[in-house]
């Protein structure tokens, strides 16, 4: 798939947008600052419905359009071509008479709900700042996970939120626990939710990393030439597969995506059940449930060796760009289709040789936009089947 046009209306520094985009490589250049990073994040934005670098929807509005009127104050427009055909989505933004910001979203003109925008556009954004996949905190590596899973799995996006809700509401209970006596009734309708939605979201989470280890280390291979062997090891904090191995870390094998010989769907449901009863005093003493798919880890190893605790900081970004360029491949394993490429500044972090690898892996894709202070960084000979466009702020033109 790729995008043909492109449509902003008061998103971040862009007023106003209208650009048609080939397929093929699109690179965007201009100084910091300038709407490069928020171009991207607008077709990320029209991917996914969720900002960024934000929480808030508001903050991704233009700043003073609010005054300026019209209603709504931002809308967001993509024209896709896949191989089902034409599609168009909009989100917009609006704020009520109470002063609430409304999002609407809309495919080929009819309204929709978010989980509506599963596979509709499918996309795979790198970022300097993605070396925190391997260093950062493990929270960062769950959202990799549920973000990567919701972009193809809408089952995954019910089980989700289902899981958050219920969580939400359990700690609530768990918290005033510690000053009144527990309602255990009211404890066990939370925990009828948490549970199967939280071996749901276990489940699928472990296909992913099975999938997604299983194409990262063929590409870690050739970006490390030849010398590293990428291991990506989960550690769940309850695994409902092996229910009594609580806390125990361990690495995703290839065959281990499905659930294994004799264990039911219910033994697993009992075991989490069986599991959150047990600890229950603890949970209570501490006010948070602490069983669950809210408290996963995932580690990458090259050769052995935790990056994350003692890769170097080339290693740890040769580790996140395979993971990247593996989600890739799986995406079109599960849609047929490639996804479009987002690349933010991600070359000037990285040596010659891993330039090059990357440019040959992005060669073989449908559509990517690149942005960049300095095309020297970029192939020379890639850079001869590339449109290129220049912005300044939040102009987009021609390059001349």
């Amino acid at each position: 798939m790729f995008i043909r046009h492109l449509s902003l209306t008061n998103f971040r520094l862009y007023a106003r947008l209208e650009l048609d985009l080939p397929r093929g490589l699109v690179v965007i250049q201009g100084d910091n600052a300038q709407g490069k990073t928020s171009l991207l994040e607008a077709i990320y934005f029209l991917a996914t419905s969720h900002a960024l670098h934000t929480p808030v929807d508001r903050q991704v509005i233009r700043w003073g359009a609010e005054e300026e009127g019209p209603y709504p104050f931002a809308v967001l427009k993509a024209l896709i071509q896949s191989n089902a055909g034409l599609r168009l989505i909009e989100i917009g933004m609006q704020r009520t008479e109470s002063g609430r910001l409304r999002k609407e979203i809309r495919v080929d003109g009819l309204p929709k709900r978010a989980i509506d925008l599963v596979g509709q556009l499918n996309v795979i954004l790198f970022f300097p700042a993605d070396v925190e996949l391997v260093a950062g905190p493990p929270a960062l590596r769950r959202a990799f996970l549920d973000a990567a899973l919701s972009q193809l799995d809408a089952d995954y996006v019910r089980a989700l939120e289902r899981y958050a809700r219920a969580l939400a509401n359990r700690n609530a209970l768990l918290k005033q626990a510690q000053e009144h006596p527990l309602d255990p009734d009211e404890l066990a309708l939370w925990d009828d939710q948490l549970v199967p939605a939280g071996v749901e979201v276990a489940l699928r989470r472990r296909r992913a990393v099975s999938a997604l280890a299983r194409l990262a280390a063929p590409i870690h291979r050739e970006l490390s030439n030849g010398r590293e062997y990428l291991e990506i090891v989960y550690q769940p904090n309850f695994d409902p597969l092996r229910p009594a191995a609580l806390n125990t870390s361990y690495q995703i094998g290839l065959d281990d995506a499905a659930l294994p010989a004799g264990v039911a769907y219910d033994d697993l449901l009992a075991a989490f059940r069986r599991t959150l009863a047990e600890r229950r005093r603890e949970e209570i003493a501490r006010g948070m449930t602490l069983v669950g798919p809210h408290r996963d880890e995932l580690r990458f190893l090259a050769n052995g060796l935790d990056l994350g605790e003692y890769g170097s900081r080339g290693q740890q970004r040769t580790a996140v760009l395979a993971l990247k360029l593996a989600q890739a491949q799986w995406m079109r394993e599960h849609t047929g289709e490639d996804p479009v490429l987002l690349l933010d500044e991600v070359l000037a972090e990285l040596d010659a040789y891993r330039r090059r690898c990357l440019l040959r892996f992005i060669e073989r894709a449908n559509q990517v936009i690149i942005t960049t202070t300095d095309l020297q960084r970029l192939d020379q000979a890639l850079l001869t089947q590339a449109m290129f466009l220049r912005v300044c702020a939040g102009v987009i033109s021609p390059m001349a």
